[in-house]
C-alpha cells in the first residue's frame, strides 16, 4: 500500500518538475496563475493534472482567490475538481512560508491516487502565490493519519519517493 501512494507521488513529483512551484511566466499574462485540476476522468490526457489561468481582479486577494476558484471548480470539461462535493475552506494563515489550510470533513474521504491529486492540485496552484514554499493540509483542525507526507513541498515529495525505493 505504502508503495503504491509513493508511486502516486511520484507521478505527482513529475507535474511538480515540470511545472515547477511558482509563478508561471510563459504563456500567460503577468498576474495570471494556474488553477491545477484532475485531469484523471480524461483517459486520454497525458497527465494527472491539468489547469486554467485565473487572473485576479484589481485588488483581490491572492491567495483566497487561489482557494476559491481551485474549491469552485474548472470550466474545461476535459477537467474535474480533485475535492468531494461540498469541501470548504474552514480557514488558512502563512506562517513562514507555510500556508495552512483547514479543510471541510469531505476532504477526509479523499485516499489513494484521489488525495495524492488532491494535494498535488493544491500545492501546484498556492506554491504560485508570492511567499507560499508548502502547504499543510488539516481536515476540521486535525491532520490526515494515513497521509504519508503532511507538509507538501517538491522536496519532501523526492524525499519519500526516494525512501520507498530503498
Amino acid at each position: 500500500m505504502r508503495k503504491r501512494v509513493l508511486s502516486s507521488l511520484a507521478l505527482c513529483l513529475l507535474v511538480v518538475g515540470l511545472c515547477g512551484c511558482s509563478q508561471r511566466s510563459g504563456g500567460g499574462k503577468a498576474g495570471d496563475y494556474q488553477i491545477y485540476y484532475s485531469a484523471l476522468p480524461n483517459q486520454n490526457a497525458p497527465l494527472a493534472v491539468g489547469c486554467e489561468t485565473w487572473t485576479p481582479e484589481t485588488g483581490e486577494q491572492i491567495i483566497p482567490g487561489l482557494l476559491e476558484a481551485l474549491l469552485a471548480g474548472p470550466e474545461d470539461p476535459e477537467l474535474a475538481s480533485p475535492f468531494p462535493d461540498g469541501t470548504r475552506l474552514l480557514g488558512w494563515t502563512l506562517e513562514e512560508g507555510c500556508l495552512r489550510l483547514d479543510l471541510s470533513e469531505q476532504y477526509g474521504d479523499l485516499t489513494g491516487i484521489d488525495l495524492t491529486v488532491a494535494d498535488c492540485c493544491l500545492s501546484l496552484t498556492l506554491c504560485q502565490a508570492e511567499g507560499v514554499e508548502s502547504v499543510y493540509v488539516t481536515v476540521e483542525g486535525s491532520e490526515i493519519p494515513y497521509r504519508p507526507i503532511q507538509k507538501l513541498t517538491e522536496a519532501d515529495i523526492l524525499t519519500a519517493v526516494y525512501e520507498a525505493g530503498t
